[in-house]
């Protein structure tokens, strides 16, 4: 942790309203702040007379290039909810009979302030900064309003809920960040635009169009990634996509045994959404034989609010190339059809998140929504082997990428078996299990013939495998295809 430049910007409304390329942006970029302090050295009761123009004084206009030449560190948002209109506006114009149709203005609510953190100034940026700080009116839009602090203070990247700048492409939300050369372009546009137009004819019994400004547009702005600051260790999944339906879900589909069916259905239109060259991750499959290790992808239905239909996670394996995952990505926002009986549903366009953290509690304790079935049934010819152990082999098994990162080699037979099982045990990793009554063949999509199927209630913690509280897990033989879902519980909880 180290000492940094604060910016604090609240919004009195309680909304922000801003959008670029006709989209609606739930934050305003660090371009579009930057932005504001260029309108506000510029436009303010501190520029003076150029011309037509107004200038920004020297110190102004230093302290406002110093941060364009420095990138921001991170963002601390706080909640947000966009608002979608469908409603349109009319409004009558001087010409009679010609409505003005338009959209309403992007909203998105609020629930506290937003800080931008960038490397801590020295003492004559700081306080050019703070001076014009009061004179930045709004962020965004006009109606968007603002209140802008400046500061020196503290920015922990690895603080809950802080996303940082991260290299690459991933999970968080992609911003634009004003490089050098920006308060340049956007003052050369401002003089563009306020050069004295031509006198010509308006159009005959109808009022003119409105003639667009031209803008300094991207011109010196780059796009970063900021998203929370990647937790020390491998997890199974780098990635977790929230994905919703498009309409309710049929009540057959919500029972723990139908889970899994739901699962495959989904992973079935995944797959005819991709077409050909599905990637090998996507469908299990290496050449003619089943995909080995842990790269799947993971299909799950997320535990949902009373009179709720659930959402799907898709739970993103780490390693995964960009082409692949881009193939992925476009497949889902093409809203593949998901026939479930005699309905068809259609998924929306996923919302991209980190597996580790995935939960918001913080319990240690965790336990399965569908039941899992265990990886290994049986027990050996020597030796004792209960269900609790049988559930910490499987434990051990979503975990092998972990384990073999921490120097355990992995092997095969009951011996393996038992050792990784006292391996675990003094991890302290614990585990519970209560065996399911009926066929353990509703909680799995495909078993060898022959195989002793066991379904179990779970309940584990995890130790010092887990490298933070809340990561995306299942359990079991359908892992990755609805089975074995492991969720937070309170500690103690029955």
């Amino acid at each position: 942790m180290s000492e940094a430049l604060l910016i604090r910007v609240a919004f009195p409304r309680g909304a922000y309203s801003g959008g670029e390329l006709g989209a609606p942006e739930e934050l305003p970029s660090p371009a579009r702040l930057h932005a504001a302090f260029v309108a506000a050295a510029a436009g303010g009761p501190y520029a003076t007379v150029e011309g037509r123009v107004l200038e920004a004084q020297k110190a102004h206009r230093g302290a406002v290039r110093w941060l364009e030449e420095h990138e921001p560190l991170g963002i601390i948002p706080p909640g947000t909810r966009s608002v979608a209109y469908r409603a349109r506006r009319y409004r009558l114009r001087a010409a009679v009979n010609h409505a003005n149709e338009t959209d309403f203005e992007p909203l998105c609510a609020l629930d506290g302030p937003i800080t931008y953190g960038w490397p801590a100034p020295g003492r004559a940026v700081l306080e050019s900064l703070q001076e014009l700080a009061p004179e930045v009116t709004h962020v965004g839009r006009a109606d968007s309003t603002a209140i802008v602090t400046v500061s020196l203070g503290d920015m922990d990247a690895e603080a809950p809920g802080v996303l940082v700048r991260l290299p690459g492409r991933g999970p968080g939300r992609p911003l634009r960040i004003a490089t050098a050369g920006r308060f340049d372009a956007l003052a050369t546009a401002h003089r563009r635009a306020l050069r004295a137009g031509r006198h010509v004819s308006g159009p005959q019994s109808k009022q003119a169009a409105d003639q667009p400004v031209e803008s300094a547009g991207e011109e010196a702005t780059e796009l970063r990634r900021f998203a929370r600051a990647p937790i020390a260790g491998s997890w199974p999944f780098a990635e977790a996509w929230q994905v919703k339906f498009s309409a309710r879900l049929p009540r057959w589909a919500l029972r723990l045994d139908r889970r899994v069916a739901v699962a495959v259905a989904v992973h079935r239109a995944i797959v005819a959404a991709i077409g050909t060259d599905v990637p090998a991750f996507v469908s299990g499959r290496d050449g003619d034989g089943p995909l080995r290790g842990p790269g799947h992808l993971a299909i799950h239905l997320l535990p949902g609010a009373a009179g709720e239909t659930p959402g799907l996670v898709l739970g993103l394996p780490a390693g995964v190339p960009e082409a692949d995952r881009a193939t992925l990505l476009d497949a889902l926002d093409s809203r593949p059809t998901v026939g479930l009986g005699r309905r068809e549903l259609h998924l929306e366009p996923p919302a991209i998140g980190p597996a580790m953290p995935f939960w918001s509690a913080e319990g240690t304790d965790l336990a399965t929504v569908v039941p899992m079935v265990l990886d290994t049934a049986g027990t050996p010819r020597r030796g004792l082997w209960s269900l609790d152990d049988a559930v910490l082999c499987s434990v051990g098994y979503a975990l092998r990428g972990v384990l073999e990162d921490q120097g355990v080699a992995w092997g095969r037979g009951w011996g393996f078996r038992q050792g990784l099982v006292t391996e675990l045990r003094d991890r302290d990793v614990q585990a519970r299990g209560r065996r399911v009554a009926g066929s353990a063949s509703q909680f799995v999509h495909r078993a060898p013939p022959g195989d002793l199927m066991v379904a179990v209630d779970a309940r584990v913690t995890l130790g010092d495998l887990a490298p933070a509280p809340g990561g995306l897990l299942a359990l079991g033989r359908a892992r990755h295809l609805g089975g074995g879902l492991l969720v937070p519980v309170e500690d103690g909880a029955p």
